[in-house]
């Protein structure tokens, strides 16, 4: 399959993949400011494109998530949406778990971390259809649990780092179960904490030469542009507005994580 659309793309005009990945980019940054998984798009553009090896793709991938969750997070706290204290205090294992996760992408294969959290966002999703009080909720009892909250955003750091497709969909969950507030301004602490923990990858994929800075800095103007829209959206509508993507992303992510899962093991098999 990566061989087909990688002919196809080869025979259009060399400038058009310039054009099409910062525009990609914005709908990129667009979704995953309000929700999470634009690197589902982001990475097959890099390949497809550019014809970058996947671990190179989900390297680069990562400037382009550093400057668009930057971009995202800034404009949250301009506007006061942002609780700075819980965002850094919850950042703290998540760049932990971020740092450990970038460096087993060095020696892993993504099958099982792709399935087993694919299956948990289709889920997740199902539950909310049911029950979209646990999002939306702000006078839910939170969860008084400080080492299972520690180690709750410890393994999300991991799976950020190792594969960061629909980590912002994990964080969120992670925030309203510790700590239920309107689902607009968990997403901006989710943005911040997104920000915080891309740092370690970056610097690991620095470190070993896989981030193609070029390519990278091109997918970023598409996706900051794509942040600061999905920002307003979601300082201007509210809650409902992150719910509904945070439904739709959740299934699509879900979906998409379970099937190249299983599709590569079979493959392999």
């Amino acid at each position: 399959m990566s061989a087909l659309f990688t002919n196809i793309f080869s025979g259009l005009p060399g400038w058009l993949p310039y054009v099409l990945l910062p525009l990609i980019g914005i709908f990129a940054g667009f979704v995953n400011t309000m929700a999470g998984g634009g690197s589902f798009l982001t990475l097959p553009a890099l390949i497809f494109f550019f014809n970058l090896d996947p671990k190179i793709a989900n390297a680069t991938n990562r400037l382009s998530v550093l400057l668009q969750t930057g971009t995202g997070a800034a404009m949250f706290h301009q506007h006061g949406f942002t609780d700075t204290k819980l965002a850094f205090k919850l950042a703290i294992p998540a760049l932990c778990g971020s740092y450990l996760g970038s460096y087993l992408t060095q020696i892993l294969s993504s099958d099982w971390f792709s399935l087993i959290f694919g299956t948990a966002m289709v889920c997740m999703a199902i539950v909310l259809i049911f029950k979209p009080k646990l999002l939306l909720a702000t006078d839910r009892h939170p969860m008084h649990n400080p080492i299972g909250e520690f180690f709750t955003f410890f393994l999300i750091g991991i799976y950020g780092g190792f594969i960061q497709a629909g980590v912002g969909l994990l964080l969120l969950g992670g925030l309203t179960l510790f700590h239920p507030k309107d689902l607009a301004k968990s997403n901006a602490a989710k943005v911040t904490i997104a920000f915080l923990q891309t740092i370690p990858p970056i610097l690991v994929f620095a470190w070993n030469d896989q981030i193609v800075w070029a390519y990278g800095l091109l997918l970023a103007v598409g996706t900051v542009t794509g942040a600061v829209i999905g920002a307003k959206y979601a300082i201007k509508k509210g809650s409902k507005a992150v719910f509904f993507f945070v439904i739709v992303v959740a299934i699509l992510t879900g979906i998409k994580l379970v099937w190249s899962s299983v599709s590569m093991m079979y493959n392999t098999a």
